[in-house]
């Protein structure tokens, strides 16, 4: 070889593609985990618009009635929405359970419900994701 020669030799050369080939790769992947990431944060976005406009037509019906309900939206996406009488607040947790903390002698017309809307979709063959959405709504107590 002359001495003025320079040049890389096929050893060299090898591992420059191999760490070539391992850069590529993981930014690929990456690629990858980002379009999966984006398609299930679309599909969670469309649950939250769902169970928004599902607690927001239950919350504009001028009579609670404790209960449940359910519908589809499309093939994917299913609904639930049950309402109940709320438990009783303002118990204190260290006296007796079977005695009301404040001893109030006014009778109300009205009543506390919990709403609970939960929009569900298939996410693989036996897993099933879920939003759900709870809130109260005091309302006039429903007529029998």
């Amino acid at each position: 070889m002359r001495r003025g020669a320079r040049g890389f030799t096929l050893l060299e050369v090898a591992i420059a593609l191999a760490i070539l080939g391992v850069g590529v790769v993981t930014v690929l992947e990456l690629f990858s985990a980002a379009l999966k990431m984006e398609s299930s944060a679309g599909v969670r976005s469309r649950a939250v618009v769902y169970a928004r406009g599902i607690l927001d037509q239950t919350m504009a019906l001028p009579e609670v009635r404790a209960g449940s309900d359910r519908g589809r939206f499309d093939d994917m996406y299913h609904w639930e929405v049950v309402v109940r009488e709320a438990p009783e607040y303002g118990q204190d947790k260290d006296k007796d359970k079977d005695k009301p903390a404040h001893d109030l002698t006014i009778k109300s017309d009205f009543m506390m419900y919990e709403i609970e809307v939960s929009v569900l979709w298939s996410q693989t063959a036996n897993r099933e994701g879920v939003y759900t959405i709870r809130t109260l709504r005091l309302a006039p107590r429903a007529t029998t």
